[in-house]
């Protein structure tokens, strides 16, 4: 595994929106999280300005590794249409280890989330989800999250689901 997966995937969220970050722990540590972004659009913009900086000073590439941690981590950020953004200027990840299978504890955390996101003048959230993931597409679905964009419409590969808040 590689010694930067937690800054790329949850790092930006916890360091730049902790008060929209609701980490899952058990007696064996943690075991899940939702993250949420209030403004993706403001989000990249520090992002950009602060967070991967950082990153490129803490990950050097090496040897002749021409595709490094860090251009892997700005890919993860993602390019959405302002389409999108207009309506869901929100984004959420909700990870969780397969282990936890009471999913009332998920959706707690989630709807914790989106409450904080309302109450803070988001009008949507979105999220990707990779389209072989049937449960995670089931379990948003039935929260009345929406599909919004597919792969196809994209360069990435996961389908995007939203909802209105």
């Amino acid at each position: 595994m590689c010694l930067c997966v937690a800054p790329r995937c949850l790092g930006p969220c916890l360091a730049l929106c902790p008060e929209y970050s609701f980490i899952l722990e058990d007696e064996l540590g943690v075991c899940g999280c939702v993250l949420g972004i209030l403004d993706v659009r403001s989000f990249a913009k520090r992002c950009q300005a602060s967070w991967m900086p950082a990153m490129r000073d803490k990950y050097p590439p090496r040897g002749g590794n021409t595709h490094s941690n860090t251009q892997l981590m700005e890919e993860d950020q993602g390019e959405y249409p302002d389409s999108l953004l207009y309506h869901f200027p929100s984004q959420l990840r909700l990870d969780a280890l397969p282990e936890l299978v009471d999913v009332s504890v998920s959706r707690t955390l989630l709807t914790a989330l989106l409450t904080a996101l309302k109450a803070n003048g988001s009008q949507g959230v979105f999220c990707e989800v990779q389209p072989t993931d049937r449960q995670r597409l089931e379990f948003l679905t039935k929260l009345g999250f929406l599909e919004i964009l597919r792969g196809e419409a994209r360069s990435r590969e996961g389908v995007v689901l939203g909802r209105l808040l």
